[in-house]
């Protein structure tokens, strides 16, 4: 497997520091209320920063009548977290954060992703190096107490402790991690219109199997302030009043995993950067109840477009020499001649062309075909919609009659 390196979002201290109102007093009270603050390591600067911003909230929601637990780096391991987070009603975290889908690796690897960046051992300080065990990456498997012998070495000796065990109907927040609110890591292409919504939607999908009944990600403290100040407010009027101030287009989505939640994501002023978002039932409300709510106006296509018919099928034999290969998708594409076709790891000549009408694009090799041979079709992610969303780079084999 490729090596390759997270990094979370930076940009944290404008919206971080914004002034924290007046403590209003709750109209429902949900008791006990804990808050747990998690800090993964990302280096000595960015930790420390991390840890003062984490501080301020925390004296936040204790003033407001919360406990507050905290499990910082150098000390946030698997276990020392997993103790904190446990009954809690909140629980926020800053780290770094891998996520799905990404450049890295073409299938979810549910033991790292989607989960949260923790040390190793308490004797490493700050050092945020997954490659040097400084760092583990426990996904959403280590947080539901699923691993397995087949997963990753450092998982199962770091992660490997158990499931988390917030309170009933919890609530997640992210602050600044890669790919929670949408967006890609910095060092990467821009996420499309279904990139975010699918690391939002995967981000969360743990949370929501854990017992959460909501989820925010971006870079505001102002959401534990409101859930715990106004907890008979929807959910949805929470997000938009902590809507940062470059935001001018948000949008909303059904989750793209699990069936009757929304997503809704923001992007900045004229550019695709994904910075804020919430999953879950914007009706409801932290005290368990549900409260009206203004949803989002603006509209925008979220799905990728996909393969809805191939010829010849997968894995077919006896497939004529002389055939022409067909896929046909889900919607109008561009640059559908980003298809090629193999004989082992030769190209072999053809042209492709394209019907915009029936959505087909269609193969046509140079030359017969040769007998009894294995070919293989690829098609690139370099295929997309025409709102950019990419086509999820896919491949399929047939054999040619003797």
């Amino acid at each position: 497997m490729p090596a390759y390196r997270i990094f979370a979002v930076a940009a944290l201290a404008a919206a971080l520091l914004a002034p924290l109102a007046t403590p209003r007093p709750a109209q429902a009270a949900v008791t006990p209320i804990k808050v747990a603050i998690i800090v993964g390591p990302m280096g000595s600067s960015q930790t420390a920063s991390n840890r003062n911003h984490a501080d301020q909230l925390a004296a936040d929601a204790q003033a407001l009548g919360a406990t507050v637990t905290k499990a910082y780096s150098p000390n946030a391991t698997y276990s020392r977290v997993r103790t904190a987070v446990a009954g809690a009603n909140i629980i926020v975290y800053y780290g770094h954060g891998s996520g799905y889908p990404n450049p890295y690796h073409g299938s979810l690897l549910a033991d790292r992703n989607n989960g949260w960046g923790l040390n190793t051992t308490t004797t490493h300080g700050d050092q945020d190096s997954w490659s040097n065990h400084t760092l583990v990456y426990c996904g959403e498997k280590a947080l539901r107490g699923k691993l397995t012998s087949g997963d990753g070495a450092d998982q199962k000796k770091y992660c490997g402790a158990g499931a988390i065990a917030p309170a009933p109907g919890f609530v997640m927040v992210y602050v600044g991690s890669c790919y929670t609110a949408g967006g890609n890591e910095p060092q990467n292409p821009l996420a499309t219109n279904s990139d975010a919504r699918a690391h939002a939607s995967y981000f969360s999908r743990p949370m929501f199997q854990l017992g959460a009944s909501g989820y925010f990600a971006g870079h505001t403290m102002g959401i534990v302030h409101d859930l715990l100040s106004n907890p008979d407010m929807s959910y949805g009027d929470i997000f938009n009043m902590n809507m940062p101030w470059d935001v001018t287009g948000a949008y909303e989505t059904s989750h793209q995993l699990l069936s009757g939640l929304k997503v809704w994501l923001t992007r900045q002023s004229d550019t695709p950067y994904w910075d804020y978002a919430f999953a879950g039932d914007p009706a409801r409300t932290f005290n368990g109840g549900t409260s009206t709510y203004t949803a989002p106006t603006g509209t925008a296509d979220f799905s990728a477009p996909t393969w809805t018919s191939r010829s010849p099928k997968s894995g077919s034999t006896g497939v004529p020499r002389s055939t022409k290969v067909k896929v046909t998708f889900s919607e109008n594409v561009r640059y559908a001649t980003h298809m090629y076709l193999y004989r082992g790891t030769t190209k072999v000549r053809a042209s492709v062309s394209y019907d915009s009408a029936t959505h087909t694009a269609t193969l046509t090799p140079s030359s017969r075909l040769a007998g009894g041979v294995k070919y293989t079709v690829k098609l690139t992610s370099y295929v997309r919609d025409y709102a950019g969303n990419r086509l999820r780079a896919f491949k399929f084999s047939f054999t040619t009659a003797r």
